[in-house]
């Protein structure tokens, strides 16, 4: 569910007035990152660029930008994108980190063995389609970040404009997000279950990190990433969460630690396939509350799909679906994204062979609810220009 941004009537701008605004990761001009610090998928992409040694420019589009250039090129505004050479844009972080990936297999981000991969891919669904939810409630329900958001909206949309205007644009912006929280099933209801969920997290968090240096050991890899991108985008950076992240040293450590430059670290990853012991609460604790909404998404496009046909495309919304979260229930939309990237996850577990299949099984055992990891998926989709379709 990336950052999409739909608010901004800038088409009869020019470009005089919008020049591109560049961040500081300036080394070279063949690989263009577009997207704003608090966007926590432009983080997730940051940090992997980082961890590649891959030189690029950082670029905080502007309303212009994102209106008249990546919109006609990817189908939405939205954040981030990469131009490689000025060539068609690459959209989604996880289709950004496997291109590179492919074209740069040295010193791999995504872990080779099957447990390791499995791990960083679940690490990478919850972080991208669960805690946003975690993410925007403690954006847009605390006051005391309004004026911090409301500054980074503007001055990253209209940087050469007067304040107020910059100020009167970031509002409208603003209420279009505070409204998506109700959809997404944030509500009185689960706002204090939402926070229990995360403190509960950084704790586990704070107690591995003690023992190790990233998510899989000593070597970071997409898990890292992934996560990273809204404990730094939005609990990090935005001032309400910024003292609950404090309080967990050992996280708050390896937050700066994958800021860094990780590309200089010759660590590996664990051998024979080894999972760290203090990863397992962890990935339990995600799975306990993301899996029930995604057996939700599955059941529902299988029914969608029964009189549809390849290359039909799949709703962004299937319905409501019911949240729950520690012990609290609410209704929200039953969004299909999340069934592309548990597809990828299914494709892993596929590959391994049923010699080497028994310590797999054994691990997911261990993960609550995630069973369904193992029951194929009826339907299949592609990710094509923000969008799913059957395929």
């Amino acid at each position: 569910m990336p950052l999409c941004i739909a608010f901004i009537p800038a088409y009869t701008l020019i470009d005089t007035i919008f020049p591109e605004n560049k961040g500081n990761i300036t080394m070279n001009a063949k690989v263009e990152l577009y997207g704003w610090e608090v966007s926590p998928y432009t983080a997730k992409v940051d940090a992997y660029f980082h961890f590649k040694g891959i030189p690029f420019n950082k670029i905080y589009p502007n309303a212009y930008t994102l209106a008249r250039k990546i919109q006609p090129a990817v189908g939405k505004m939205i954040m981030p994108v990469v131009y490689i050479n000025g060539k068609k844009p690459i959209q989604d972080s996880t289709i950004i980190i496997d291109h590179f990936e492919q074209q740069n297999p040295t010193r791999a981000a995504i872990p080779a063995s099957p447990k390791q991969r499995i791990a960083a891919q679940l690490i990478e669904l919850y972080s991208d389609e669960w805690l946003p939810m975690a993410a925007l409630h403690y954006r847009w329900n605390y006051p005391e970040n309004y004026n911090f958001i409301i500054g980074e909206f503007g001055s990253n949309a209209l940087p050469y404009f007067p304040k107020f205007i910059q100020n009167k644009v970031a509002k409208t912006f603003a209420g279009k997000m505070s409204g998506y929280l109700p959809i997404l099933g944030i509500t009185s209801n689960t706002e204090q279950a939402l926070e229990q969920h995360v403190e509960a997290l950084l704790s586990l968090l704070n107690t591995h990190f003690a023992q190790h240096r990233y998510l899989l050991g000593d070597q970071p890899c997409l898990a890292d990433f992934s996560l990273y991108g809204p404990l730094y985008a939005h609990l990090h950076r935005d001032p309400a969460p910024k003292d609950l992240v404090a309080k967990h040293r050992n996280v708050l450590t390896w937050i700066e630690r994958v800021q860094g430059n990780t590309s200089t670290e010759n660590n590996t990853l664990p051998d024979n396939d080894q999972i760290p012991d203090t990863l397992i609460p962890i990935l339990s604790h995600m799975t306990q509350s993301h899996m029930p909404l995604l057996q939700q998404t599955i059941d529902a496009i299988q029914q969608w799909a029964k009189e549809k046909h390849t290359g039909d495309k799949v709703p962004q919304r299937l319905g409501d679906a019911t949240l729950s979260i520690e012990g609290k229930q609410e209704t929200r939309y039953n969004l299909s994204y999340g069934y592309w990237m548990l597809q990828r996850i299914q494709e892993t577990y596929q590959t391994v062979s049923e010699e080497n299949k028994p310590p797999v099984d054994e691990f997911i055992t261990q993960l609550n609810g995630f069973s369904l990891l193992k029951e194929p998926l009826h339907n299949h989709v592609m990710l094509k220009n923000c969008r799913l379709y059957l395929s």
